[in-house]
C-alpha cells in the first residue's frame, strides 16, 4: 500500500510539469471560401508573426441548420481545403506553428454552445466525418495541432462520452499530432473526455465584474485561477486558452464573449484585461498559452478608432507582444529526461506487486 501511494503521488506530481514550449498566438477566423489564400492574408499573417506570436489557430466553420439538426455541412462561408492549405504553408513560412480548429455553427444564430442534436447518434456520425477530414488535412500539411471540438456545450457533457471516445480515436488514427478541445469558460470542469486529449482548452471569455481598472481586474482573475488549476490538476493535462480576448468597448469586462457594437470606445479595457490575466496565469506551470480571439485576414483591420476583438494596431497587442517575448525568453519548467526516467522507473517498481497480482485488472 505505501509502494502505491508513493507512486500516486509521483504520478499526481507529472503533470504539473510546464510544456517546453509556450503556445502563444491569435486565431484567424476566416469565413469565406477563399479568404485564406488571399494576398491580404498572407500579408496579415506575417505581420502576425512580427508580433512574437508563435502560433496562429485557423477555424473552418461548417453549418448545421439549427439548433438540433443531425448533420452539418460546409458551404460558400466555409474555406475551401486549397485555402486552408494555403494559410497553413504561409504561416509557417513565417515561422508559426499551426492549429486546424473547426467550428460549428447554426443558421439560427444561437450560439453552437445550445446545439444539443435531435439524434445524436446521427450528428455524431456527420461530426466524426468532419473531423477526420481535417485530420487528414492536418495530417498532410503537417499542422501542429488538432483542436477537436469547440464550445459545444450541450453536447461535451458525460453522457456523450462513448460517442467522443470514437471522433478522438478517429482522428488519432490520421491525425499523429497532439489534440485540444475548447470548452466554454463557463463548463470546462464538466468535459467528460480530458483523459483522451493532450491539451485542456478553454475559451476564456471570463466576466470582470468589479471594474475596468488593472487592479481591481486581477483580483476576479485572482479567484478564477484556482478553479482552472484544480481542472489541470485533477486531469494531469496543460492548459491552453484556446480563445482569449474582449473588445474594445465600454463595459466590455462584463461580457467578454460580446463582438457586436454596444458601447463607446475603449482601449484600456481591453489592455487591462490582458495584462491582469496575464499577470495572474502567466507563471502558471501548468499554463501552456492563450490564442487572442482574433487577428483579422485583413492586415490592416483594428486601429485606435476599431471597437473590434482584435488587438492589432492596439496598446493591448503591445501588452501581449511584451509577454510573448517574456514566454519565449523563460526557461522550460518541464521535468528533464533524466527527471522523467527516474519518474517513470518510480513507477513502474511501485506498480510491480499489483501487476504480479491475479486480481489486477488493467485500466
Amino acid at each position: 500500500m505505501k509502494r502505491l501511494l508513493i507512486a500516486a503521488a509521483l504520478i499526481g506530481l507529472a503533470p504539473c510539469s510546464r510544456a517546453s514550449e509556450a503556445h502563444n498566438g491569435f486565431n484567424m477566423p476566416c469565413w469565406w471560401q477563399d479568404c485564406y489564400s488571399s494576398a491580404g492574408t498572407g500579408e496579415s499573417i506575417k505581420r502576425m508573426a512580427q508580433t512574437g506570436a508563435g502560433w496562429v489557430a485557423l477555424t473552418p466553420t461548417w453549418y448545421q441548420d439549427g439548433d438540433t439538426a443531425s448533420v452539418m455541412k460546409a458551404d460558400q462561408r466555409t474555406p475551401t481545403d486549397d485555402s486552408l492549405r494555403a494559410a497553413i504553408r504561409n504561416a509557417k513560412a513565417a515561422g508559426l506553428k499551426v492549429a486546424i480548429k473547426p467550428h460549428v455553427d447554426t443558421e439560427s444564430g444561437h450560439p453552437r454552445a445550445l446545439i444539443h442534436a435531435k439524434d445524436a447518434k446521427a450528428w455524431f456520425t456527420a461530426y466524426d466525418a468532419m473531423l477526420t477530414h481535417y485530420a487528414r488535412l492536418a495530417a498532410d500539411e503537417r499542422a501542429d495541432m488538432l483542436v477537436v471540438g469547440t464550445e459545444l456545450f450541450l453536447m461535451d457533457g458525460l453522457i456523450h462520452r462513448g460517442a467522443w471516445l470514437k471522433v478522438i480515436a478517429d482522428a488519432r488514427a490520421v491525425y499523429p499530432g497532439p489534440l485540444a478541445y475548447a470548452a466554454n469558460w463557463y463548463d470546462f470542469s464538466r468535459v467528460a473526455f480530458w483523459d483522451k486529449v493532450d491539451f485542456i482548452g478553454i475559451d476564456g471569455y471570463f466576466p470582470i465584474i468589479n471594474g475596468h481598472h488593472k487592479w481591481a481586474m486581477k483580483l476576479e482573475w485572482l479567484a478564477y485561477e484556482p478553479l482552472v488549476a484544480a481542472v489541470a490538476a485533477v486531469h494531469g493535462k496543460p492548459v491552453i486558452f484556446t480563445e482569449f480576448g474582449l473588445s474594445s468597448q465600454k463595459g466590455a469586462n462584463l461580457k467578454p464573449w460580446e463582438w457586436k457594437d454596444f458601447g463607446p470606445l475603449d482601449l484600456e479595457v481591453q489592455k487591462n484585461y490582458f495584462e491582469s490575466f496575464l499577470e495572474v496565469f502567466g507563471g502558471k506551470s501548468w499554463f501552456a498559452g492563450l490564442w487572442q480571439w482574433g487577428w483579422e485576414v485583413n492586415p490592416d483591420a483594428g486601429g485606435p478608432s476599431d471597437k473590434t476583438m482584435t488587438v492589432q494596431g492596439k496598446p493591448a497587442l503591445e501588452s501581449l507582444k511584451a509577454y510573448f517575448a517574456k514566454a519565449k525568453a523563460a526557461p522550460s519548467r518541464g521535468l528533464s529526461a533524466k527527471q522523467k526516467s527516474t519518474l517513470e522507473l518510480s513507477v513502474k517498481q511501485a506498480l510491480v506487486p499489483l501487476n504480479e497480482s491475479p486480481a489486477f485488472v488493467r485500466p
